[in-house]
């Protein structure tokens, strides 16, 4: 299946010898994979038709951000394969001897929310299996990461602690966009906190003071190395986790460039803000009638009063390959911070930090980021 990361320029072409026109129709659409030849016309979303240039006997479409369109991410502390089928039909009037469309479209096309960089050219389809670029994963005591694997070519995922292994988790290949993409937990426990894991075994949780204190410096299951097995072989990658903190802990998610979920803690200083702005008058306080005022009532006052926090985060020292993480997260469109504690809470973010120097082992010792987000939203409750 060909692969489109639909934030980058995807360019079909279609060729035959002396043709005169050419229809493409677009069927974009969740759900079970269709065929060229039954696909739904309900799902045919655009017909564009093109003429070859003088001389010419192929026609160039660029189809991505029309496929675009119809990716939606969303997170709401689910991890769920977020992707669309997409037929390319091409109908050719005029000519001789067969069509051809590159890339292949017999057995369509599926789109992702990912993109390529320029040295990696055009249409570049990225990582068959795992749908993330550095292989060496932080996590914080006790807490969890998923890894996104792509199911086509994935078959399972070995998760191991001092050489024994944890846990294996099969993966199958699957016709629906809703398997694509399958994010395995990289801790024995999937989920982010032992409250978690008391409600979902249907138990009562009751917080403390000194309860925390204790979770904090337990790791249960730790995992420290992940093998990724596919048709093509075994791909290796390291689990560090990092030493527990008197920070709280925070926890970025975020689409990166294969158009998957990714995570990344930030477990040392936090520091929280509130920028407001309105609008002022002044306004006549005199009471005409008595020649007074009152004292009490303001002269200058406010209106359309409105709010925004900012939350500034920062790293564990980390490795220097996870500065391709770090970039990523600063150009990817979909942000979502992680509150984890007794109420485990997720919020849109923005990088508001727009400049980041890579930093290196060599050049700096020591790899850590200090990255500032806005919470994307107002603080006074404005939605209508």
């Amino acid at each position: 299946m060909t692969k489109i990361n639909a934030r980058s320029p995807f360019y079909i072409k279609v060729e035959k010898t002396s043709m005169t026109s050419v229809e493409l129709k677009l069927y974009i659409y969740t759900g079970t994979f269709t065929a060229n030849a039954s696909v739904s016309s309900g799902t045919l979303r655009y017909t564009i038709t093109k003429t070859p240039l003088t001389g010419k006997n192929y026609v160039v479409y660029e189809v991505s951000e029309l496929i675009r369109d119809y990716l939606e991410i969303e997170f709401d502390g689910s991890y769920t394969s977020q992707v669309v089928w997409v037929n390319a039909i091409a109908t050719v009037t005029g000519g001789s001897g067969s069509v051809t469309v590159t890339p292949d479209n017999t057995n369509g096309y599926l789109g992702f929310d990912g993109y390529g960089y320029f040295e990696e050219g055009i249409n570049p389809a990225l990582s068959g299996t795992v749908l993330q670029s550095n292989n060496t994963i932080v996590r914080v005591n006790d807490g969890s990461v998923r890894l996104p694997v792509y199911t086509e070519n994935t078959t399972r995922v070995t998760l191991l602690n001092n050489g024994q292994q944890l846990q294996t988790t099969a993966i199958s290949s699957s016709t629906n966009t809703n398997a694509q993409i399958q994010y395995v937990a990289l801790s024995y426990n999937s989920e982010d906190s032992y409250k978690e894991r008391v409600l979902a075994d249907s138990g009562t949780f009751e917080g403390s003071d000194c309860l925390t204190a204790y979770l904090k410096s337990l790791d249960i299951n730790q995992v420290d190395e992940v093998q990724v097995t596919s048709s093509t072989g075994v791909e290796v990658l390291t689990v560090k986790t990092l030493e527990c903190s008197k920070y709280t802990p925070y926890k970025i998610t975020f689409v990166n460039k294969f158009g998957a979920l990714q995570d990344m803690w930030f477990s040392l200083k936090s520091t929280e803000s509130l920028n407001t702005k309105g609008e002022q008058f002044k306004s006549n306080v005199i009471n005409f009638d008595t020649l007074t005022y009152n004292t009490y009532t303001p002269q200058q006052s406010q209106f359309m009063k409105t709010g925004k926090e900012a939350i500034t985060l920062n790293t564990d020292y980390i490795p220097e390959e996870n500065n391709e993480v770090i970039k990523q997260l600063m150009m990817s469109e979909q942000v979502y911070l992680t509150k984890v504690g007794d109420q485990e809470l997720v919020l849109g973010v923005i990088p508001k930090t727009s400049n980041v120097t890579y930093k290196t082992s060599l050049n700096d010792r020591l790899v850590q980021y200090t990255i500032e987000f806005d919470y994307a939203f107002d603080k006074i409750n404005t939605v209508r």
